[in-house]
């Protein structure tokens, strides 16, 4: 098994050659050009969907009307439901001041800014601060070819603010922002990031913990004080469960334990064992994985157990691949890891499920073949949480 230098040493030589200006002026111009052609192609082909109910939940609640009621169609005549936490709704209210072309370049250079942070907090600790930032601008211009990142991108998602904010609390620095504030935030505009306290939990660090729960209720608080009746609803009136009728959604994008047997076509209660069953054995091996694994990669099984345990992780919330990649390209140190490290990018890229018969319930017509090609994410992610399970056990064991 032949050895190689990881990238992150590679890198940091390269830039110490003696021309390094010139070349670091060529890769800075390129993932300019890069961007720019993204930005443009975005601009004429974007359909900010999910932008536009955020406007519309944010409009509904600075009008007095129900945030969780209908909403107004958006351009392309859909209606659709806010389904985020009130204290998201007040978030979005600044987008909802805006015209919806400005919103949406706005949410786009936040979301490329994000992008690029979580690279810098993940390459940081590696490598000197020079090296970090031209990491992070160079990934992260290349990270737009994966599929999760154009799909949030072109939808107006938030998955990559939310992205952002959980890697900094769980990853990033110590600052005198408490850790847990920013994982709290995130959980009170969307409730999934809950799942990451787990991290904090197994790391024994309860006092990120409970820095945030305090924070995740005081938004609550917060939004109660804003908007008393959306809260009510949403907490107490079935609005927390406003996305049910999606859980388990046969549509091939939702690249989750539920969704892959829901494509199965069987009856309720089978399919409700096979879900309890394997979520359960997704679980077993996470937590002994986590409690044996170090922070970076403890989080990354944290991340791919919340992806493939929620009900719904359409394969636009599967931005997580973009540190999942930084950090395996740390530590690939052979041919053979760094070839297996480009295979699952380049399935991020093509996005096998976007290829197979989908929608109107095709998917249930899918035979073996179509059933392993469309649940490539899913199945990649449950090869990760086996994988890790056992090396992290025979590693322990050899101490």
């Amino acid at each position: 098994m032949t050895s190689i230098r990881p990238p992150a040493v590679a890198l940091r030589r390269w830039l110490d050659d003696a021309a390094t200006r010139r070349r670091t002026v060529f890769a800075l111009v390129l993932a300019a050009v890069v961007v720019a052609a993204t930005i443009l192609w975005l601009v004429c082909t974007m359909w900010p969907l999910d932008l536009e109910i955020y406007r519309s939940g944010a409009r509904a609640l600075a009008q007095g009307d129900d945030v969780y009621g209908p909403l107004p169609p958006t351009r392309t005549g859909l209606i659709l439901p806010f389904i985020y936490p009130p204290f998201a709704a007040v978030v979005f209210l600044v987008f909802a001041a805006m015209p919806l072309p400005l919103g949406a370049m706005v949410m786009l250079a936040v979301s490329l800014a994000c992008l690029c942070g979580t690279v810098y907090v993940v390459v940081r600790p590696r490598t000197e601060r020079r090296t970090a930032l031209l990491a992070a601008l160079l990934i992260g211009a290349g990270s737009l070819a994966f599929e999760p990142v154009r799909e949030t991108l072109w939808f107006g998602q938030i998955n990559l603010l939310l992205m952002a904010l959980v890697v900094l609390d769980c990853l990033g620095p110590r600052t005198r922002l408490p850790r847990g504030v920013l994982l709290g935030l995130a959980a009170a505009m969307k409730i999934t990031p809950a799942g990451f306290l787990l991290f904090f939990l197994l790391k024994k660090d309860f006092r990120a913990a409970v820095t945030t729960v305090v924070t995740f209720l005081l938004a609550g608080v917060a939004g109660f004080v804003v908007a008393p009746e959306a809260s009510t609803k949403y907490w107490f009136g079935g609005g927390l469960t406003g996305a049910s009728g999606m859980s388990g959604s046969i549509f091939a994008t939702n690249q989750t334990i539920q969704g892959a047997v829901h494509r199965f076509g069987l009856p309720d209660t089978p399919t409700l064992i096979l879900v309890a069953v394997l979520t359960l054995a997704a679980l077993a091996l996470t937590i002994p994985a986590m409690l044996r694994a170090d922070p970076p990669m403890a989080f990354l099984l944290n991340a791919a157990a919340i992806l493939v345990c929620s009900p719904i992780s359409w394969s636009h919330h599967w931005v997580w691949i973009v540190p999942a990649i930084v950090l395996f390209a740390g530590r690939a140190h052979t041919r053979l890891a760094v070839a297996g490290l480009a295979a699952v990018a380049a399935i991020f890229v093509i996005a096998p499920h976007s290829w197979l018969p989908k929608n109107g319930y095709l998917e249930l017509s899918w035979g073996p073949v179509e059933h392993v090609v469309g649940n490539s994410y899913l199945l990649l992610a449950l090869g990760f949480l086996g994988w890790q399970f056992y090396s992290t056990r025979r590693q322990t064991a050899a101490v």
